[in-house]
């Protein structure tokens, strides 16, 4: 299995894009913002009251509650991507990225509408488990991490030296 993931590095690195980190940030800034304001607004106003209605104030408060937290661990998560996509990436590594990106985002809209809360919870832990797995297996990630490492080492030992 490690055999795989050592033969698939210098692919990743070869086809990397040319298109400028900045950009690959804002796109996916962008996609983030269209798929949240989606996850809102999937539900019309007269099924979500319904919803409310259905389920009563107090679990009401309590989805909200959840989805609110549900959407810090999902802005956690997307800015570990942004920070990734501060390297060159592939096209097949940002699409994987976008698309898992996209699933978390979705999930916190769709629990606070209280009208698609298993669909919500299913996007958003599907896309929070995708993102943890990329990450991991992301060879440009060890590569990124090291370089941040030695820096910090670097600047420690100008302090005390």
């Amino acid at each position: 299995m490690t055999a795989i993931f050592a033969t698939a590095a210098p692919i990743a690195s070869v086809r990397s894009t040319t298109v400028q980190p900045a950009i690959l940030r804002a796109a996916m800034l962008t996609l983030l913002a269209a798929i949240v304001i989606a996850g809102f607004l999937a539900t019309g106003s007269e099924a979500a009251n319904l919803a409310i209605t259905r389920d009563g104030a107090d679990l009401t408060r309590l989805m909200r509650f959840l989805a609110a937290i549900k959407g810090i661990m999902a802005i956690a998560a997307a800015v570990a991507v942004l920070w990734r996509l501060g390297a060159a990436i592939s096209l097949p590594w940002f699409a994987a990225y976008a698309v898992a990106c996209a699933a978390m985002a979705a999930g916190p809209g769709l629990i606070w509408t209280m009208s698609h809360v298993a669909l919500g919870a299913f996007l958003l832990h599907t896309g929070l488990f995708a993102t943890i797995i990329l990450m991991w297996n992301d060879p440009a990630v060890s590569t990124r991490l090291a370089a941040r490492v030695a820096a910090r080492r670097q600047q420690l030992a100008t302090r005390t030296g």
